[in-house]
């Protein structure tokens, strides 16, 4: 079992971007949001490295200030 963290300012789209590119899609987790870029960048980055999970920081600020943080398992993405 592999899992990910990651952020977005669009949860619905980034569950269904995930659902359809991961075999065995579970346990979709919001763990917070109303973020700023760099507080959601930094609890990405903490989160993946204290729960062995795989992240990808980065990405584009797009101004906006209500950045989520994100969680799910999987048994593998493309």
């Amino acid at each position: 079992m592999a899992c990910r963290i990651g952020i977005t300012t669009d949860l619905e789209e980034r569950k269904q971007h995930w659902q359809s590119s991961c075999r065995g899609f579970r346990n979709w987790t919001v763990i917070q949001c109303g973020l700023t870029k760099s507080a959601a960048d930094a609890m990405e980055k903490r989160l993946a490295d204290e729960q062995g999970c795989e992240a990808h920081p980065g990405g584009a600020d797009n101004g906006q200030s209500n950045w989520c943080v994100y969680r799910f398992e999987h048994d593998g993405c493309s």
